[in-house]
């Protein structure tokens, strides 16, 4: 694996996490959600113009980049219900647990992408990590929790298989992104309004502080992510970004959770199958 696509990759776990974190500590997670999706497309439209080349070369580029902006925005909806139920440690493991699992089948049938002894071993071993956590107790815990976590991964694999078939049609990653948050807030906005009327569905967030601090990870954990994305296989990427859940644990510490043994050895676990991933053929 080239040494830049597991340093971008890396980068974009801890962001990822991170801003997840600052989602969670906000006090009305649907309305923080919307205000980070839009700075996140606000910072993503400020770099478009320093892009070179066509942002999309060709009709499947861009019809593959409104599938993602479809996915993004449900995820975005979906993040928030499953944090709100659930620790974040807990719950990101869930979630991205199963979105590695739905990208890897997807990936090798129709991407292409094959899997060795060692990235299966890997895989395998950030499968086990994932159990461990995911099997860890916490207060909230059933099973809507287990359903909502599920919807979010979900989503994640809808558009991790949206951005790699983009970025393999040539759309450039910046562009392709500033795409899928333009679809995927008027997505954001019309669930909100459906559920909760007008005047609720389009408030603004009042904790400004943490939303701009937030929205500004997100786009560079996600542009990031995408710039890796075009370097490898969306499934050993998607593997690999699960990182993000070894942080998400030192993250919910901070936020009061009191991570477990499981959680702990689950978090080791996902660490060597990303060393397996990242490790030279």
């Amino acid at each position: 694996m080239p040494v830049l696509a597991l340093t971008l990759v890396l980068v974009s776990a801890g962001l990822h996490a991170l801003w997840n974190a600052l989602l969670k500590k906000t006090r009305d997670l649907h309305t923080a959600s919307l205000g980070i999706l839009v700075v996140s497309l606000l910072v993503t439209c400020a770099l478009v113009p320093w892009t070179a080349g066509p942002v999309f070369p060709n009709r499947p580029a861009l019809l593959w980049a409104l599938g993602a902006g479809i996915g993004e925005g449900f995820y975005f909806v979906a993040l928030a219900v499953a944090l709100r139920a659930a620790p974040l440690g807990w719950c990101y493991a869930w979630m991205r647990g199963v979105g590695m699992l739905l990208v890897w089948p997807v990936s090798i049938l129709t991407l292409r992408e094959g899997l060795g002894p060692l990235p299966a071993l890997s895989v395998a071993l950030v499968c086990l990590g994932l159990g461990f956590m995911g099997l860890a107790s916490h207060p909230g815990r059933g099973t809507g929790a287990f359903l909502r976590a599920g919807a979010t991964g979900v989503c994640i694999a809808g558009y991790t298989l949206c951005y790699k078939a983009a970025l393999v049609h040539g759309a450039h990653p910046v562009g392709l992104y500033g795409m899928a948050m333009v679809v995927a807030l008027p997505i954001q906005i019309g669930i909100r309004i459906r559920r909760q009327g007008f005047a609720a569905g389009t408030r603004m967030p009042d904790q400004w502080g943490l939303v701009l601090a937030a929205g500004v990870l997100c786009a560079a954990s996600f542009l990031l992510y995408l710039e890796a994305l075009a370097l490898g296989g969306a499934g050993v990427m998607a593997t690999l970004r699960n990182t993000s859940i070894v942080f998400a644990v030192l993250f919910s510490r901070a936020l009061g959770d009191r991570p477990g043994f499981r959680k702990w050895a689950g978090a080791a676990l996902v660490t060597a199958g990303a060393v397996g991933l990242a490790w030279p053929p």
